[in-house]
């Protein structure tokens, strides 16, 4: 009989201990995949952007170019609201998700989208009250965010659409440390 208990509670033993790493699995699944949507969706957001790259590099150039040469009243500036980014906002709080390193890129491209529209907001709504020298500054400050900007996504995207379509490992003595 006792071998009985002993058999019984080994199974007993297994099937609590089996269910509990199944458990930590399947979180590390879960989030894994979070990470992948996560990832597929700032690559999509970026990829957006690079079209509008070129136009704006020129538009901001050519700013630059007519102020240098004396033209700055042949100017025309319209209001310009700052424009809104539709995933980047909802997953500040799941960057995690995809590993700091993607984090840290991710973050710094942003935060260079975000001053270049700050740079645009001020200068089609403040610009009259500006000097030629203070509205050339703006101006460059705004084409050097946007080169920032555009360099660091230009390189982050590929590294997002790899993270998006990554196998999922589970964790174990397996795996080799990176």
């Amino acid at each position: 009989m006792a071998d009985g208990i002993a058999s019984a509670s080994i199974a007993v033993f297994g099937a609590v201990a089996l269910a509990y790493a199944t458990q930590f699995v399947a979180d590390d699944f879960r989030r894994f995949r979070e990470g992948s949507v996560l990832a597929a969706g700032l690559a999509g957001e970026l990829s957006s952007y690079k079209f509008a790259v070129p136009i704006l590099r020129e538009m901001v150039g050519s700013w630059i170019a007519a102020i240098d040469g004396g033209r700055r009243t042949d100017l025309r500036f319209h209001p310009f609201d700052k424009p809104v980014d539709h995933v980047f906002p909802q997953a500040v709080s799941k960057l995690g998700l995809l590993g700091s390193s993607l984090v840290e890129e991710v973050v710094f491209v942003y935060g260079n989208l975000g001053a270049f529209r700050v740079a645009m907001e001020i200068i089609s709504k403040k610009n009259a009250d500006m000097g030629d020298s203070e509205l050339r500054q703006r101006c460059l400050g705004c084409l050097q965010a946007l080169e920032r900007a555009a360099g660091g996504g230009e390189a982050l995207v590929p590294k997002l659409q790899a993270r998006s379509t990554q196998t999922f490992r589970p964790p174990g003595p397996w795996q080799r440390s990176a």
